[in-house]
Parts: structure tokens; sequence; C-alpha cells
């Protein structure tokens, strides 16, 4: 079975039905989870472990593009951009432009 929105192949058995789509697991806890942002996380300004590796490899570097970035930290694109919009919200992370290309970088 493929998945109705990513593509994906899927063994029998492993795909989830929501709202008449049959889903990944990944784009199942992507749709479950949109890139919303918790206040009480952005207030306290704590960042998890996750946001921390998120960090260390945007480093001091000149920029990093999403692709790089998700495939650099084993990262579907659903994860990367609800801890990018946590990252923004901090003021941690900043989207610019490189070449043409759309980076992320350290504020």
């Amino acid at each position: 079975m493929q998945c109705e929105r990513c593509g994906k192949l899927m063994a029998p058995g492993k795909e989830t039905a929501h709202n008449g789509q049959f889903l990944c697991r990944e784009c199942f806890l992507d749709v479950l989870s949109p890139s919303g942002i918790c206040n009480t996380a952005i207030q306290r300004g704590i960042l998890t472990p996750r946001q921390r590796r998120i960090m260390a490899a945007l480093g001091d570097n000149d920029g990093v593009a999403f692709a790089e970035l998700a495939a650099g930290l084993a990262l579907s694109a659903g994860e990367l951009e609800r801890e990018l919009a946590t990252l923004a919200r901090l003021e941690k992370v900043r989207e610019s432009s490189k070449d043409g290309k759309k980076v992320f970088r350290v504020c």
C-alpha cells in the first residue's frame, strides 16, 4: 500500500486510516501535530534535546538548507518544521536566503 499523502510504500497493515485517507506513520503524526507552538514552552525558553541537536547542526555557519538539515538529523519534514517554528519564536534561529535558496541559521 502507498501513503496517500507522501507516496511512501508501506508494508501491509502498517497504514493508518485518517479522514478517508491511508497514511504512513510519519504523515499521520504530522496531521495530528501540525506546526503549532506551545506557549508554555516558549515562556520557559527551555530547549528540548532535539532542538539542541538542531542548534548544534546549524552551528556558526552561513546557513543550512532545510533538506540538508532534515537529512543530517534524520528528521521528517514535519518534525523539523515544528522544531524550527518553535526555535524561530524563541528567536534562536531565523530563515534567510543564500544563493537564492532558503536556509536557516542561528540568530
